[in-house]
């Protein structure tokens, strides 16, 4: 064999290695996307138990980029209705919930933790 093809073999042992490397690291993410996708959490807060379940990462992110206001800053207001829509599965919860409820603070703050985890 040349010095030309074995030069080539090892270029091409060492492209194949790296796309090995590449498929295995973009297959760890895929699954732990995965792992995050209807993931569970129950907490109780003020006597009521809440079910959260991820929207996996794609959308936690969109969910956050709604969150954001025209200037650029963070809106509260935004991001609890992107959790009471997407991340608070039980009970159903609306700012009018709220107002009857108890422990809005505290299931915000679960609720975004749980969405950035």
């Amino acid at each position: 064999m040349g010095r030309g093809k074995v030069v080539q073999l090892n270029v091409s042992k060492k492209r194949s290695k790296q796309a090995a490397l590449l498929l295995f690291k973009y297959k760890s993410e895929v699954h732990k996307m995965a792992k995050k996708l209807g993931t569970k959490k129950e907490v109780t807060i003020e006597g009521v138990k809440y079910t959260f379940q991820h929207p996996g990462t794609e959308a936690a992110l969109d969910i956050q980029d709604r969150a954001v206001t025209k200037t650029g800053g963070f809106s509260s207001k935004k991001m609890a209705e992107e959790l009471f829509k997407h991340v608070i599965i039980e009970p159903k919860v609306s700012f009018d919930y709220f107002d009857e409820h108890d422990g809005f603070d505290e299931v915000f703050e679960e609720a975004f933790t749980f969405l950035r985890t």
